[in-house]
């Protein structure tokens, strides 16, 4: 029954992201406190946040290795680093944050790894 339960909650709020359409970053910003809430154990495993810390975790990996050839990136980059500059970034850039959540990332990572001058 459980397994029921959170294969709905998770269909349900796949349809709901759906409906939003354009991720900004608010929108990533959100996802990324309910990810310090699951971290921090004041989440719930079986809520909207643990889906939303999913989400978050997925979108900054996939956004990360898509710009590995882009930007100046580290070898040694954990996944784990990169959501937490890109969070990091989103929490102290309220201006930026109506700007697409891909930009974002982007910026976030150029800033922490800039490529040196040749």
């Amino acid at each position: 029954m459980q397994k029921l339960f959170v294969a709905l909650l998770f269909a349900l709020y796949a349809c709901s992201a759906a409906a939003e359409g354009y991720l900004d970053g608010n929108r990533l910003l959100q996802r990324y406190q309910a990810k310090k809430r699951m971290v921090d154990g004041k989440g719930d495993a079986l809520s909207a946040d643990a889906i939303d810390a999913g989400f978050y975790i997925g979108y900054v990996q996939g956004a990360a290795e898509s710009l590995t050839d882009l930007l100046c990136l580290p070898e040694k980059l954990t996944a784990s680093h990169a959501e937490e500059i890109v969070g990091t970034y989103l929490e102290s850039h309220p201006e930026k944050r109506q700007k697409p959540a891909s930009f974002l990332v982007r910026k976030a990572l150029a800033e922490a790894y800039p490529c040196a001058k040749k």
